[in-house]
């Protein structure tokens, strides 16, 4: 008896990290307000931008593609699936495109350590300016 109520009990744990997986891989992923909320402290002109186009090159072009679609030569061995940046620019506000970079999930590492503030939002010019 012992042995089969500690079975449902790991079973009902499988369950949970389960449903708690698939809500962090395919749920809506989004920035805390606070951070959502950051203003972009520099301006969206030709030259951030060109800075973010590189960085995107550099960082971001083997998952996300040359592009930004998503397509890059990685993107098929990534978990989740990466991002269409071009869908993505002009819905999501800066500042949540910018904890994203920041942070990650998946097999997206958080860039945080790896780039300064202003290149971040210099991305995310960059990204912003996919908009169609």
């Amino acid at each position: 008896m012992t042995i089969h109520r500690y079975g449902h009990i790991a079973m009902m744990a499988i369950a949970l990290v389960a449903v708690s997986w698939t809500v962090y891989a395919h749920g809506d992923w989004k920035a805390p307000s606070k951070a959502a909320g950051r203003k972009n402290p520099v301006v969206r002109d030709e030259a951030s931008i060109g800075r973010g186009k590189e960085f995107c090159r550099i960082h971001c072009a083997e998952c996300h593609g040359d592009t930004g679609r998503g397509d890059g030569p990685r993107a098929s061995r990534t978990w989740p699936k990466p991002t269409d940046l071009v869908q993505m620019a002009g819905h999501h506000p800066d500042g949540d495109v910018a904890w994203k970079i920041e942070t990650g999930r998946g097999d997206m590492p958080g860039f945080k350590k790896k780039l300064k503030p202003n290149e971040i939002w210099d991305l995310v010019n960059f990204i912003q300016s996919l908009k169609p």
